[in-house]
């Protein structure tokens, strides 16, 4: 009789305490919400920064090229160019 309300007591302990750790984690998961929220917004908005950046180099890069061999084009249909140009 003794062994058995002693594995009750260990299993009601073993419960509480399993009990206790959810609601642990429950609150500890409310709070990271809340204090993870504006850093995971902080950094969406840095990435969303970043990629504008990084397409209107693209673009540029793009126009760059373009008007270079405009240029490169122009300069054969006229005949001219320098040698040094054509070296380069």
């Amino acid at each position: 009789m003794l062994t058995s309300s002693k594995h009750r007591l260990i299993t009601l302990l073993a419960t509480l305490m399993f009990a206790g750790y959810l609601h642990s984690a429950t609150l500890d998961e409310s709070q990271m919400s809340r204090t993870l929220q504006p850093a995971l917004s902080a950094l969406s908005s840095s990435m969303m920064d970043i990629r504008e950046v990084l397409a209107r180099c693209a673009k540029e890069g793009k126009e760059e090229r373009l008007c270079e061999s405009n240029l490169v084009i122009e300069a054969r249909a006229a005949g001219g160019g320098d040698r040094e140009e054509e070296n380069n």
